[in-house]
């Protein structure tokens, strides 16, 4: 079964009410949330917010859109995530902000996804990694969030 999810993964609550308003799904994990994330709908919003969608570096969904939908959600502190894998072949990436300042650079390659949920505190538990402590091994697609307009769907 493949694994193909872009997120902001960070220390919760986050704000319900900005979740509803950018039509994002919070998926709350301990103390921490997970907000799936979709380029259809990143480019949507980023129209609808007058904010840039280019990337900000080789990683997608790294943009200027994805740090707003962070700030309005009361995030400061995020890992920003993408994986790909099918059939146990693909990669992974990862950066951290704290705020508009990314503050870990974009890592490729295994273990870029725990380095970076460590450095905003995940700390891997009863033998699994920080990826599976925070439940990330289950939520396989992040277009499951999403209905096929863009817009995001109970989580």
């Amino acid at each position: 079964m493949g694994h193909n999810l872009s997120a902001i993964v960070a220390r919760g609550p986050g704000s319900a009410a900005a979740a509803r308003r950018l039509g994002l799904t919070l998926v709350a994990s301990g103390p921490f949330v997970i907000v799936p994330l979709d380029a259809g709908h990143a480019e949507i919003w980023s129209r609808r917010l007058g904010v840039d969608d280019r990337l900000l570096s080789d990683m997608t969904p790294d943009s200027p859109v994805t740090l707003r939908f962070a700030a309005d959600l009361g995030l400061d502190r995020f890992a920003l995530i993408r994986t790909s894998y099918f059939g146990g072949q693909g990669s992974q990436w990862a950066t951290v902000y704290h705020g508009a300042e990314r503050t870990m650079p974009v890592r490729a390659g295994l273990g870029a996804v725990n380095d970076a949920l460590e450095r905003i505190g995940v700390v891997p538990d009863g033998g699994r990694d920080a990826f599976d402590t925070i439940g990330l091994g289950g939520m396989r697609h992040a277009a499951l969030y999403f209905d096929d307009g863009g817009e995001a769907v109970a989580g």
